[in-house]
């Protein structure tokens, strides 16, 4: 069975988490790929999928929304996980997450199984070279916390949970 994993980042983060979970789903015995939406030819060619976004200032990637948008009739027909990176400091730990308006939507328009937002990480090295604007770069350096709150092990499970579903069996203590 064939599972893409496709997501939108800016700065590598959420690229991170879609790859742990393409690489957890093949461990558990799924053929599975990370792909970026603009590297998806034409239709998305899949059994089954994963799509997930950074979130900033509560929203998801254009590019990925617009992707998931435009190949619903597609992606609607097999079985559908979606996934928001993005809080970090203090938002990232101990309060519940708001769910991005786009996922919302993507729940309803692909019939999705299920919607996690997991904590996100900045490296600010990764701000140089990437697609944010000036105004944003600037915003990034002073506002946003530096750090990594995701937590592997929540994202593993998530993935486990995924496969099982797609296999029709337990997945139990798969390696890392």
């Amino acid at each position: 069975m064939k599972v893409q994993v496709i997501c939108g980042t800016r700065l590598g983060a959420t690229r991170q988490i879609a790859e742990r979970i393409a690489h957890r789903l093949a461990e558990a015995g799924l053929e599975a790929t990370s792909l970026a939406p603009e590297e998806v030819v034409g239709e998305p060619d899949g059994d089954a999928f994963v799509i997930g976004s950074g979130v900033y200032a509560g929203h998801w990637q254009k590019a990925i929304a617009r992707f998931a948008r435009e190949k619903a009739p597609t992606l609607r027909r097999r079985p559908v996980w979606l996934f928001s990176s993005g809080p970090l400091g203090d938002s990232a730990a101990g309060s519940t997450p708001t769910e991005p308006r786009e996922a919302q939507e993507l729940r309803r328009v692909l019939d999705a199984r299920d919607h996690r937002v997991f904590a996100g990480a900045l490296d600010r090295s990764a701000i140089e070279g990437s697609d944010l604007n000036r105004l944003e770069r600037a915003i990034t350096r002073r506002f946003i916390p530096e750090g990594d709150w995701r937590d592997w092990d929540v994202i593993d499970r998530w993935a486990d949970d995924i496969a099982a579903s797609l296999l029709g069996t337990a997945v139990v203590g798969v390696a890392t």
